[in-house]
């Protein structure tokens, strides 16, 4: 009869966790990573949990809340930390605590980590000692040659900073250049001239304030965004009235991220975009922004 919280791995899932080299030699059981929860009538992806290791004596040597704070004995450091989705010090998942839509709306989890940086770092505070990987996914398709990429998020990324982009034979690596603005899409129907609110195919990654791009070539604008509705018919509203009439399909997006270079490589939508991969063995690397 298995344990609670006894470790259930399937050797066929390669899309999700740790996927590198050298393969991990030890397996911890406990809650599910990601749960699937409903929400307003649809379905969610939530990542959170605890974490606790044992010495021998069954004594709790380290523990740690990821996502959001879960079980406040486990956790390290000040509890009433405040902000948006905050509620004491725990550890960041590797992705967003809830997303929404599609498996490439919500971002990839694959070869993302939170880990103690510098490595060993412990001064019992899980808000400074652990760093997260910062992880997105192509919004949109980039061509050989492109010098910005459009991404579901930029949380995390900086100028500056080397980047893999996709997975496998087709991964390479940039350095950014700027960080803008993350999310795109295309127009759901066509809108007209003086139109303020724009019906998109989707809406994940905008974030009301943000400024975006609304078609190409000699009909491009931008237009600052107001609010985004991202259930049922999707749309963004602007803050003030569009120049020109946009057909369906016509390309709306975030200013995305300029690399210092031209991509050598295509690279589909959805493939992901990571700073750092985990280096088990070896010292943790992430990039801590200077303050």
């Amino acid at each position: 009869m298995p344990e609670i919280d006894a470790v259930v791995r399937d050797a066929a899932v390669t899309t999700a966790g740790y996927q590198g080299t050298p393969a991990p030699d030890q397996w911890f059981g406990g809650p599910e990573l990601t749960a699937n929860v409903p929400f307003f009538e649809r379905t969610v992806a939530r990542r959170e949990g605890a974490m606790v290791l044992r010495d021998a004596s069954a004594l709790v040597v380290d523990s740690l809340n990821y996502g959001i704070l879960v079980e406040p004995w486990a956790a390290e450091g000040y509890q009433g930390k405040s902000g948006s989705e905050e509620s004491g010090c725990h550890v960041p998942a590797p992705g967003p605590v809830m997303s929404f839509g599609s498996a490439a709306d919500r971002g990839g989890a694959t070869n993302t980590s939170a880990g103690r940086f510098p490595d060993g770092a412990d001064t019992d505070s899980n808000c400074t000692d652990l760093q997260t990987q910062a992880a997105a996914t192509l919004s949109t398709a980039s061509a050989a040659g492109a010098t910005n990429i459009k991404v579901s998020s930029v949380e995390g990324f900086d100028a500056g900073e080397n980047i893999m982009i996709d997975t496998g034979a087709n991964v390479e690596t940039a350095v950014i250049a700027t960080v803008g603005t993350a999310g795109a899409t295309t127009v759901g129907t066509a809108t007209d001239v003086s139109a303020t609110v724009i019906p998109v195919a989707g809406a994940i990654g905008f974030r009301d304030g943000q400024t975006i791009t609304v078609d190409s070539g000699t009909d491009a604008e931008t237009a600052v965004v107001v609010s985004v509705r991202r259930f049922g018919a999707a749309t963004i509203t602007v803050s003030a009235p569009l120049t020109h009439a946009h057909a369906a399909g016509a390309q709306v997006s975030g200013t995305g991220i300029t690399l210092t270079t031209a991509l050598t490589r295509a690279h589909a939508n959805g493939s992901n975009v990571t700073d750092n991969v985990p280096t088990p063995g070896a010292p943790n690397r992430y990039y801590r922004k200077a303050r």
